[in-house]
């Protein structure tokens, strides 16, 4: 989890941070689990969605709130915090269950994300489920995680953290801000306050609190996506004897989150992806201007230029209309373009502007500022939940550069692209000191859940390796791996007939399909890009009628769940880049 600051109109400075319990002689030292007390549920009363949900919505949707224990461990507490809840009722005339769903992050809202793709998730559901997503704690309005008293102060803060290779020293500074970022976080009050209350842990308690109060059978329906991953495997681990469907889609390895000093692993596909950017590019030049520039090129000498350019911004950035366009601007739009083929064309444009013989620098500059400048609207810097929950989840810490160094260079041995954005996670994770009130600490290889979980992993997911969802179905009893033939983060980035009847089936009636089957997308990445098919557009054929209610049309013309897929599925931005 990694902090990318965007100043105006698009510097680079970097943050994160992530959790840990260092000894003195550097081993790990976790906290013993803790004895939670069960505490009655409330009722769930559905009423009208307040005006900014209504209007986003997909379908039509009710709000309601679930009062929950405020702290699990303070048994003789009667302190209560208020979920914030989303439903979207069934397309269906009957109604089976309620599946929950978690978008990632961590520090990402949920309420506002289902409503934008209702559609979606129904139609890929099966229509026959209530849907419902809740704000975890952290996040949006509840009990919402900050470090800072404005955003002024934060975004100060925040422009002392750069990419880690983006010069000899950068390793030094991002320890030092590491160290600035986390002593501000412990010496602000409400961070100080609400830092204990916002784990994983407690979040998977929430989750049961919301299925106690709507399903009369007690059992866990979920759908977690990216850090929602982190989320489903803690419940199955939490409590393996309630799980009926656990789906985990883009997994994020659990063991590295809790337990390691960096999130390598999620990086592991990056450099397979973008060399899968270029070998698309060329095997479709009507789509990709850079092959029809470069007709003589092969996908191999695009991408090494591609890198050589990478590195000539290093050393000879741009000045670009009173900012400076180099390193880190370009790895940074990479980063955002790779989360889903929407953007690739985007990508095509500003490498091929780049890599035109002569170049134009002004157009080229215009090309990548435009893109960050529109990508950047979506990164908030409200809060710092992404940095709170994870670091708080987090178990080890060190005071010694020398131990973080060798982590930076594991991430960077993870990815030659995407590696070196990583490392403000790991320098300030590994120095903070806000310790929640549970931690799950009793890792995966002994979770042996009810019912088997469903795991997704995309081939070419460039923020969560399909080594990830690999190991995790291999390490939790009876999971069953389908790997999804396509590109961006998660399987819902690049429509595929074949994985939305296998979710279809597992939700209907519990089938799983056979270990690590494979399932094509409907189209390439390019040509998907140019011309869909839309998940809406395959409605028909996943056996609903396409969405067209009229005060919904924005939502259901083409295209129009671009911005949530690149936006809201995945790792929080919370100001920053991940």
């Amino acid at each position: 989890m990694l902090f990318f600051q965007l100043p105006i109109p698009f510097g680079a400075g970097v943050l994160l941070l992530a959790a840990t319990v260092a000894t003195a002689n550097g081993g790990l030292s976790h906290r013993t689990r803790v004895k939670t007390q069960e505490y009655p549920t409330t009722s769930i009363r559905w009423q009208p969605c307040p005006p900014d949900i209504n209007a986003v919505a997909a379908l039509d949707v009710e709000c309601g709130s679930l009062a929950v224990p405020l702290d699990y461990t303070a048994t003789n507490s009667t302190d209560t915090l208020d979920l914030s809840l989303v439903r979207v009722p069934a397309a269906g005339k009957s109604v089976k269950h309620s599946i929950l769903f978690n978008f990632g992050g961590p520090g990402n809202e949920a309420r506002r994300t289902l409503a934008q793709l209702a559609d979606m998730f129904q139609a890929v559901t099966g229509g026959e489920h209530d849907l419902i997503a809740w704000d975890p704690r952290g996040t949006a309005e509840t009990l919402t995680f900050s470090c800072f008293a404005n955003a002024t102060r934060r975004a100060e803060l925040n422009s002392q953290f750069g990419l880690g290779n983006a010069s000899d020293v950068e390793r030094g500074l991002l320890w030092a801000a590491g160290k600035n970022y986390a002593d501000a976080c412990a010496e602000y009050p409400e961070a100080k306050e609400r830092a204990p209350l916002i784990s994983t842990a407690f979040t998977a308690r929430d989750a049961m609190q919301i299925v106690d109060a709507v399903e009369e059978d007690k059992l866990l329906r979920y759908w977690g996506l990216s850090y929602g991953t982190d989320i489903g495997a803690t419940l199955a681990a939490l409590f393996p004897d309630r799980v009926e469907k656990v789906l985990i889609d883009g997994v994020f390895n659990p063991t590295q989150y809790f337990y390691e000093r960096t999130d390598s692993e999620g990086f592991a596909s990056a450099d397979d992806t973008f060399s899968e950017f270029f070998r698309q590019c060329v095997s479709t030049p009507e789509a990709c201007s850079l092959a029809r520039n470069h007709p003589n090129t092969t996908a191999k000498q695009l991408e090494s230029a591609a890198y050589e350019l990478i590195e000539e911004l290093k050393f000879r950035p741009i000045a670009h209309r009173g900012a400076i366009l180099g390193y880190q601007e370009l790895k940074v739009a990479i980063r955002f373009a790779l989360y889903t083929p929407y953007t690739w064309l985007s990508l095509d444009s500003i490498l091929d502007a780049f890599l035109a013989e002569p170049r134009n620098e002004t157009l080229a500059s215009d090309t990548l500022d435009k893109f960050l400048a529109a990508e950047g609207g979506a990164v908030s810097s409200a809060n710092d939940a992404g940095v709170g929950i994870e670091c708080v989840d987090k178990a080890p810490r060190s005071d010694s550069f020398d131990v973080i160094n060798a982590a930076f260079d594991q991430a960077q041995s993870a990815s030659r692209l995407l590696g070196d954005s990583l490392f403000a996670l790991i320098a300030g994770c590994a120095q903070w000191t806000l310790e929640p009130r549970e931690r799950y600490t009793g890792g995966f290889k002994k979770v042996n859940p009810r019912k088997p979980l469903f795991v997704i992993g995309n081939t070419y997911d460039s923020a969560t390796s399909i080594k990830s969802a690999r190991n995790i179905s291999e390490t939790i009893k009876g999971s069953v791996l389908l790997e999804h033939g396509g590109f961006g983060h998660t399987s819902i980035q690049q429509p595929s007939l074949c994985t939305a009847r296998a979710i279809q089936r597992f939700f209907r009636n519990g089938t799983l399909p056979e270990p690590n089957t494979l399932c094509a997308p409907v189209t390439a990445p390019f040509e998907f890009a140019v011309s869909g098919p839309t998940w809406q557009d395959l409605f028909p054929q996943l056996g609903l009628p396409p969405s067209g209610n009229g005060t919904r049309a924005v939502h259901v013309k083409r295209r129009g769940h671009v911005g949530v897929f690149k936006n809201v599925i995945g790792r929080h931005l919370n100001g920053v880049l991940w």
